[in-house]
């Protein structure tokens, strides 16, 4: 299923290795959900977020594919959260550098969860910015 709350460019993570996934072509998997949201949603402006993205995929199908680009992703990060389950990665929430936009500073972040939590045994994969907080959007990731 492929959802796209607003006509964007899907290029708002441009730069990120998991922008492949974001852009990879995958919605013509039954299987996966895409969504992309931007603009004045009441949604967005309630919890601080200017761009969003979120993968969701069979985890036995998506996980090999998304781990090695978020973790060079994360390589980069200012902040961390991440947590392995039976060396399996489970858990990783991670604050980007900010860009700007103008005088702007924009703040973004990658959450990743896979594991027993997840009962759907999906993979999902969120892309934040906006001036949201780590600790706003890490909520927000986990209320996903």
């Amino acid at each position: 299923m492929v959802i796209s709350a607003l006509s964007v460019s899907l290029s708002a993570a441009t730069g990120l290795r998991v922008d492949k996934i974001f852009n990879g072509g995958y919605e013509s998997d039954s299987e996966v959900e895409l969504m992309i949201m931007s603009g004045d949603s009441s949604f967005l402006k309630s919890n601080g977020v200017s761009f969003m993205q979120l993968f969701k995929g069979p985890s036995a199908k998506y996980a090999s594919k998304i781990v090695p680009l978020l973790k060079a992703d994360g390589s980069k990060a200012i902040g961390q959260k991440v947590t392995y389950d039976k060396g399996r990665l489970h858990y990783a929430f991670y604050s980007l550098p900010p860009k700007t936009a103008g005088k702007v500073k924009i703040n973004r972040y990658i959450c990743y969860l896979d594991g027993p939590k997840n009962q759907l045994r999906n993979v999902m994969l969120l892309y934040i910015e906006g001036p949201i907080t780590p600790d706003k959007a890490n909520r927000l990731f986990k209320s996903m």
